[in-house]
């Protein structure tokens, strides 16, 4: 077996048992018996350690090394080995033993958040949350960010991000969204996100967000939809994408927003170059990537007029409670500004503000300025100043995203970056297919789907963020278009021009 073959054979074993370790995640998080807990964060523990020494292993490294010198590889092996090379530094950066406990961990308190939310119970996270911080500041200091450790965690997936840069993005996004909420409020216009509540069984969602993903591009034959606490996709193999949305009685466009979001990073896991299968590039090159494309087809597709026109007629033959709702009653409840503080039940425009809010405290954290007694009345100050409202509890607010649990810590600004991404790619799509939305009207969105596939998907992580946009747009990273995007329409909403 020559060097090449012999590299390809060991990556793919990394690849193979990464996809052991997602569907146990996913396993965890739609079925796991909750007397489980404890033994599978145990294993989640164990398998972690066998990664590790799979991908720190001397004869991995010492043959991307020399297939990376030898000039003449293939450009998948070639991004393969640079991309083997990049990240065995990083992991080995990372002393095993804490590697092992950050991972056990996080699945624990992962299952711990479920409990302490379930219970309004900030206090029975606390000791463990703190922990995981202190953990993630271990680990970006192994990586040599003594000083600052939100740099080294806000560049885990995309080392040209920084606080800094993150700090000037969002210090136009910030103000330019503040300003259109006030413009918003003194305009006099009413819009109410209630008009769309009623009652809708949670069997016809269920059968409602299938359909609508499946016609939106999604594979059902290579994928599931199931539901979860907090939705959530894990992209196993393009064969196996496990996807999870949740339910509200009351509220169907709920599942609909989030089940548009996973099908997102879905349809992305689904549609890499075949080639790139067990090479440890079948995946977005960055977080912001990532989130870029399930916000796309959430909020740019999914809460568009357009969408609606050809939807809603099909929503009610699910759902009885529609039967008298235009389209223009329709389209104005859903992108009405809602001022919550709930993260997955606002609107598109203070969406930008949570994160915000989040990217902020973490900062905070990290510099010591905020200890965990105080955290969640630091919360609650933010959204009071950003949004003039306070969580009525801790589940309302705190508590209520596994993230931080989980640890992702350092990552809430991806949604943000992927919203300005989205903005590049909306210019150029409506420059290629100005027609785009007459076909999403007309409920065909194959021409939009395959533009995402031949220009994004395949490429999976081939090419790095910033290489990525600039051969998809000839740009570099910017809210501006972004910036117009959302201008554009909730001026359009709430008639301010």
């Amino acid at each position: 077996m020559g060097d090449k073959e012999r590299f390809k054979e060991l990556v793919r074993e990394i690849g193979i048992t990464n996809n052991v370790v997602s569907t146990l995640e996913w396993d965890m998080r739609v079925c796991l018996p909750p007397k489980a807990s404890a033994y599978r964060a145990e294993t989640m523990g164990y398998l972690s350690a066998k990664l590790y020494e799979l991908k720190t292993a001397s004869e991995l490294i010492e043959l991307a090394n020399k297939l990376a010198s030898a000039g003449d590889i293939d450009p998948v092996t070639a991004a393969m080995s640079k991309k083997i090379i990049k990240d065995n530094k990083r992991l080995t950066e990372i002393p095993a033993k804490l590697y092992s406990e950050y991972t056990e961990h996080s699945f624990k308190t992962e299952l711990l958040w479920q409990v302490a939310r379930a219970k309004n119970d900030y206090d029975m996270l606390k000791k463990d949350l703190e922990r995981e911080f202190e953990l993630k500041r271990q680990i970006a200091e192994s990586h040599g960010f003594i000083d600052n450790p939100m740099d080294g965690l806000v560049g885990e997936s995309d080392d040209q991000i920084n606080t800094a840069l993150l700090d000037d993005i969002f210090g136009e996004i910030k103000p330019f969204v503040q300003s259109l909420l006030e413009k918003i409020n003194q305009s006099g216009i009413k819009r109410d996100k209630s008009r769309i509540f009623g009652k809708y069984p949670f069997d016809k969602q269920r059968e409602f967000c299938t359909r609508m993903i499946a016609e939106a591009g999604y594979d059902l034959e290579a994928g599931r939809l199931d539901e979860s606490a907090h939705p959530f996709s894990f992209p196993n193999d393009k064969t196996d994408i496990r996807m999870t949305t949740r339910y509200f009685e009351e509220n169907f466009t709920s599942a609909v927003t989030s089940s548009m979001h996973e099908m997102g990073h879905s349809i992305y896991g689904q549609n890499h170059a075949d080639e790139l299968r067990h090479t440890t590039l079948d995946c977005a090159p960055s977080g912001g990537w990532d989130e870029g494309q399930s916000r796309f087809f959430e909020n740019i597709i999914g809460r568009s007029r357009q969408f609606w026109t050809y939807f809603l007629p099909i929503a009610k033959t699910y759902f009885d409670g529609l039967d008298e709702m235009t389209i223009d009653d329709f389209y104005y409840s859903l992108n009405a500004v809602n001022i919550s503080p709930l993260r997955l039940s606002s609107d598109e425009l203070t969406y930008n503000l949570h994160i915000i809010i989040r990217y902020e405290l973490e900062k905070l954290i990290f510099a010591k300025q905020i200890n965990f007694n105080d955290l969640p009345s630091a919360w609650n100050d933010k959204y009071m100043e950003y949004l003039g409202i306070i969580p009525k509890n801790d589940a309302e607010g705190i508590l209520q995203d596994m993230h931080w649990a989980s640890g992702y810590i350092g990552s809430y600004q991806n949604y943000v970056i992927g919203n300005c991404y989205d903005g590049h790619l909306l210019n150029k799509m409506r420059q290629d297919i100005p027609d785009m939305y007459d076909q999403v009207a007309a409920g065909k969105f194959g021409e939009i789907f395959n533009w995402q596939v031949k220009n994004v998907h395949v490429h999976g992580s081939l090419y790095s963020p910033a290489e990525l946009l600039e051969r998809v747009t000839g740009e570099s990273l910017s809210p501006k278009h972004y910036l117009d995007y959302i201008g554009n329409k909730f001026s359009e909403v709430y008639k301010l021009n």
